[in-house]
């Protein structure tokens, strides 16, 4: 058991009163250390431990580091709580430590594991505590905590690669935003006081800018203060779960990104009901531990058709035909697990597959990032650019 402080005041052998500090496991374990020492023991109670880290939650990489650790400590020998224990010891963020502290509180309790994961340390990807479960059921909690933070480490890796490739695309569009900002603030206003007052022969869209220009200079700080507000409007929606949710559905059906989207649910389900069924779940539990690695969408509304389906006799790969977007080559491949017994087998073939097309599609879509960007700035840049040249050209022809 971890050793406590404990704020003591006793009298010596020499008669004089001392205040000090002693660990120990306990209260009554203190009081016979400082007996031992020839100390009576007048008052003591638990020291104040100041706080030792940062106000934070953990990150994701000490995410991943704690998984790594329980399963090495498990697989070690180490009881499931006496490593949750020193895994909370060793966190230096003090939201993460208070949330595995309290875990340890609900497994002294009684509850389950994964009740307890999912019940007091929240952050973590949902199919962590999917696979919580899974390693419940099937009495391998190590290799389910080792195999769930390779997936967290691998989709972390995905998340910097692509917040790397969005560096130089979000640094264009910051700049062509300011170049904009400048051209309408700068340059429109010198041109609309070359034109003068009189219009009526500048084009349509050539007035717009040149009003747009001119009020933007006349009022500069009214416009940024209106830009400061729209940002903070955007992350207040951004925020907002349901309009996440909302986000997310739209996402998920995008030409380029839904792919991507698609790629990583189904791995996060394959690779889940491989490990469950390889390690004997059965296929009803298994296939709803899966599910619950699943963000909400029309995927997940697929899968929750399949235990009714399963139930009612139906065999998977005709269910997930009917409720799901599985190609037919994957839907072949459950068929033959399922005649031969290797279903868990196909659907770590499938995990393997989609795993390969996420990353293949990460790189198609942040390839696509710095032209898309170049483009758009290009085509506002373009766009004010043509319509001074109009507005010139319009009085150019007044005057002849």
């Amino acid at each position: 058991m971890t050793d406590l402080p404990f704020q003591y005041e006793a009298v010596g052998r020499d008669g004089l009163t001392m205040k000090g500090q002693v660990a120990a496991p306990d209260e009554a374990a203190a009081v016979r250390r400082l007996s031992a020492d020839g100390l009576t023991v007048l008052k003591i109670a638990p020291a104040a431990v100041k706080a030792q880290g940062s106000d934070r939650d953990l990150k994701p990489a000490e995410r991943v580091l704690v998984l790594r650790q329980l399963a090495l400590m498990i697989e070690a020998g180490v009881s499931l709580l006496e490593a949750m224990e020193t895994v909370a010891q060793g966190i230096q963020a003090n939201k993460g430590k208070a949330q595995f502290q309290a875990a340890i509180a609900a497994l002294r309790r009684g509850d389950s594991f994964g009740a307890a994961m999912e019940g007091h340390v929240r952050g973590f990807p949902d199919y962590v505590y999917a696979m919580a479960r899974v390693g419940e059921a099937s009495g391998k909690i190590a290799d389910v905590l080792r195999q769930a933070a390779e997936q967290m480490a691998y989709e972390d890796r995905l998340r910097r690669d692509f917040t790397n490739a969005m560096t130089y695309p979000a640094f264009l569009l910051f700049a062509g935003f300011g170049a904009v900002g400048f051209i309408f603030t700068q340059v429109v206003p010198r041109f609309g006081a070359m034109i003068g007052e009189n219009r009526e022969n500048v084009p349509a869209v050539s007035r717009w800018v040149l009003a747009a220009g001119e009020f933007a200079n006349a009022n500069l700080p009214i416009v940024g203060l209106a830009l400061a507000a729209l940002v903070v409007l955007g992350v207040v929606i951004a925020t907002n779960p349901q309009v996440r949710a909302r986000a997310y559905g739209v996402a998920h059906g995008a030409p380029v990104i839904g792919p991507v989207i698609q790629a990583r649910e189904i791995t996060a389900w394959a690779r889940l009901s491989a490990f469950a069924l390889n390690s004997g779940v059965p296929i009803l539990s298994a296939m709803a531990l899966s599910r619950a690695a699943v963000p909400i969408g029309s995927f997940r509304r697929g899968l929750d058709m399949l235990d009714s389906d399963l139930r009612a006799g139906v065999t998977l790969d005709a269910s997930l035909a009917s409720h799901t977007r599985l190609e037919a080559m994957d839907l072949s491949l459950l068929r033959a697990g399922q005649k031969s017994g290797a279903v868990g087998a196909m659907f770590g073939f499938i995990a393997d597959n989609y795993e390969d097309r996420l990353r293949d599609r990460m790189k198609r879509l942040t390839s696509l990032l710095e032209p898309l960007a170049i483009a758009f700035i290009s085509l506002i840049v373009g766009f004010v650019a043509l319509s001074l040249v109009l507005a010139l050209s319009s009085v150019y022809e007044g005057a002849v």
